[in-house]
């Protein structure tokens, strides 16, 4: 019985260890010197769960460093208005697919430069003694006039959970869900060279 707690003990050690981890981000193109996008729109995060707090998330904090890295803000109420015909929806009503947006459509619609095309995958399962949440997230920018991908890069962020009960584990989720989603956001968008805002 001692040798059991010792080894549940150990476990327990090695995941507090393990924290919080993730992939660096994967640029998969680096062709900084084509992006000369000044406004970008940033179309609704792909997810295989329609529902996903998380998309909308992404989505806002996207949008929000993008401002930061020197781009132009465009209000995701004013896209999503635009081109809601556009959008594919399910029987409900729900976005569940943006990528049938052409890319080409946007200087028309939202006199954006270009589009940020995102997929979001979540893994939120639960194991034994801990549940983790992880998310990655993958993005493109395409260009507005050609439709080219200027940039594309991939991250993933994982944050382990401790659960005794099922209360521990709701708040405990509750606590890291942001925390993961900031970190994900922030490690893809430094691989994203600075807008013109910046760049002067």
């Amino acid at each position: 019985m001692k040798i059991y707690r010792f080894n549940i003990l150990l476990v327990i050690m090695f995941l507090f260890i393990c924290g919080c981890s993730g992939k660096a981000p994967q640029v998969l193109n680096n062709n900084y010197d084509k992006i000369q996008a000044k406004i970008i729109a940033v179309l609704p995060v792909e997810s295989k769960n329609i529902s996903s707090k998380t998309a909308q998330l992404l989505r806002s904090r996207i949008m929000e460093e993008l401002y930061f890295k020197g781009y132009s803000k465009l209000p995701l109420e004013m896209i999503d208005q635009k081109l809601e015909s556009l959008y594919i929806k399910d029987i409900n009503g729900n976005k569940t697919s943006a990528s049938a947006v052409a890319p080409q459509a946007l200087k028309d619609a939202v006199g954006a430069d270009a589009g940020m095309y995102c997929t979001l995958t979540e893994d939120n399962g639960s194991k034994i003694f801990y549940a983790p949440i992880r998310i990655t997230l993958n993005c493109q920018l395409r260009s507005a006039q050609s439709g080219e991908t200027l940039w594309n890069a991939q991250a993933e962020s994982t944050k382990r959970n401790f659960i005794l009960t099922q209360k521990d584990l709701e708040k405990q989720t509750r606590d890291d869900f942001e925390i993961v989603i900031d970190e994900v956001v922030n490690k893809i968008m430094k691989t994203l060279p600075d807008g013109p805002n910046l760049r002067g």
